[in-house]
């Protein structure tokens, strides 16, 4: 069971599923300041985590955007 605070954070594959785009996608973003991400364990196993508050933001504003 996640406790509250690891409930807000998704793994890049999923926040990459929920946006439509791909991990490396995920990734740029979360460089470029579009995502909240932080860093879960260390050495070879860090693995980025990413905000679904940020997640969702995002996923708002790229709806209202026309293509």
């Amino acid at each position: 069971m996640f406790t509250q605070n690891e409930a807000e954070y998704v793994s890049t594959r999923e926040a990459a599923r929920l946006l439509g785009v791909s991990q490396r996608t995920v990734r740029n973003l979360a460089g470029q300041q579009h995502l909240e991400v932080k860093t879960e364990g260390g050495g070879a196993a860090t693995r980025l985590m990413v905000s679904l508050a940020s997640v969702q933001r995002l996923r708002s504003t790229r709806r209202c955007t026309p293509h």
